[in-house]
């Protein structure tokens, strides 16, 4: 079973943002996978590391997917996410992403653990390290959705 570790991270003075994704087998880091984009928001950025992560693999896998989005691990693991694409509740932001992700959920055997960030989980600070260079590429790539 994979484990995987995604961050995101949004800079309002520079409007620029990124994800990470670690992802571990047998406790050893066996990739890391990083983006930037302007125009986007935190949120976008927890969803986008979510997503690429679920992408990456091409075949079904057990995989355990840590954030320390509450707004990420909450919304997956109490089903809001499937409410608010059943209902095409346009007050819900980034329904895009959370479509792309509950479908890739069909896919993958996926649990979704919340960790608390900041503290001393290597692989949830790695991934925040990276997050936090990626918002600050100097050639981020637009977010589609903005």
């Amino acid at each position: 079973m994979y484990k995987i570790y995604t961050d995101g991270s949004y800079k309002p003075t520079t409007d620029k943002g990124g994800y990470a994704i670690i992802i571990t087998e047998n406790d050893q880091v066996i990739k890391i996978l990083h983006k930037g984009y302007i125009h986007t928001t935190n949120n976008r950025q927890e969803l986008l590391g979510v997503l690429e992560a679920l992408k990456y693999f091409k075949t079904p896998q057990q995989l355990e997917i840590y954030s320390d989005s509450s707004y990420v691990v909450t919304s997956l693991n109490l089903h809001h996410a499937e409410r608010w694409i059943e209902e095409n509740d346009e007050s819900k932001k980034n329904l895009d992403l959370w479509f792309q992700i509950l479908q890739w959920c069909k896919f993958h055997d996926v649990s979704f653990i919340w960790v608390k960030g900041h503290n001393d989980n290597k692989y949830n600070e790695l991934a925040d390290l990276y997050a936090n260079i990626s918002a600050i590429v100097l050639n981020p790539e637009e977010d589609v959705k903005f």
